[in-house]
């Protein structure tokens, strides 16, 4: 009996050394992807720190509010780091707030950080506009890719966060600034959709069939903006922000937004304009 006893506790030794060894290794890998996450979030507010600072859009304290046109970005930093820089793209109230490339295919960016480093600490990759997108944002629907990280970084709010309409109707307003204007956008549709839809469109073959492409969004949002729809007619130029929904399989959720404001990087200008004018105010900046 006794040597029956001393082998059962030798098992039962080994069990609990197996199960010690498989516990410290799952406390190691948990580790070393909440380091994963924070040395990623922690190297694009390092970025932000330097080369954009969010503006007081809303006067606070009798202060002037800051207009669209004096919000600045360092650009020359930007290129340092990383040439393929086209824009950034800040949304007030949420984690969005990061550089935007562009390259000639969308996958290089899935994996590759904005320092340009690969691994699995830049898994976050980069926010990157559509490679069929023209790299100066003149098409009619400018796409940008993010990730839907679950530390809630990168392009995580628009499914995890704006899904609540109360939530998307407090996070409408999109800047995407770039080197010739500064963009601002209103959000107006939500689409969860997945990844065997093609869904984006940069250009369309005239106005009824941009018009068409809109209504088939409003339709389908996941939310409504508090005023309503917009006219679909009425939006003339989009920026579009699409992410993973982890809630359906190869699922995605795709932020419309439209042009309501434009204006020259470095000056006073951006008061509020209809977006019928818009296209009016972008020829003229292009004839500057």
């Amino acid at each position: 009996m006794a040597a029956r006893s001393n082998s059962s506790g030798g098992v039962w030794r080994v069990v609990f050394w197996i199960a010690l060894v498989v516990c410290l290794a799952a406390v190691a890998a948990l580790g070393f992807i909440v380091y994963s996450y924070w040395s990623a979030n922690q190297g694009y507010e390092e970025i932000a720190e330097v080369a954009f600072t969010p503006a007081d859009v809303e006067a606070q304290q009798g202060d002037a509010p800051t207009t669209l046109g004096e919000m600045t970005v360092d650009w020359d930093y930007l290129r340092s780091i990383n040439p393929d820089v086209v824009a950034w793209v800040y949304m007030p109230g949420t984690a969005i707030n990061y550089p935007v490339v562009h390259t000639t295919d969308n996958d290089k960016y899935l994996t590759m950080d904005f320092n340009q480093q690969n691994g699995f600490s830049a898994r976050c990759g980069t926010i990157f506009l559509d490679c069929t997108n023209n790299a100066d944002f003149q098409d009619a629907n400018n796409v940008l890719y993010g990730h839907h990280m679950n530390d809630g970084s990168m392009f995580a709010a628009i499914s995890k966060q704006l899904v609540d309409n109360d939530e998307f109707n407090s996070h409408r307003t999109i800047y995407v600034l770039t080197p010739e204007a500064n963009y601002q956008c209103e959000t107006f549709a939500l689409v969860i959709t997945d990844g065997y839809e093609t869904i984006v469109s940069t250009n369309f073959e005239d106005d009824e069939a941009k018009a068409a492409y809109v209504v088939d969004k409003e339709n389908r949002s996941a939310v409504t903006p508090s005023e309503g729809m917009p006219d679909p007619a009425q939006v003339t130029k989009m920026f579009t922000f699409s992410t993973c929904d982890y809630n359906k399989e190869n699922g995605r959720a795709i932020l419309f937004s439209s042009v309501v404001d434009v204006a020259t990087p470095g000056t006073q200008g951006g008061a509020e304009v209809d977006e019928g004018d818009l296209t009016t105010m972008q020829d003229a900046q292009e004839a500057a």
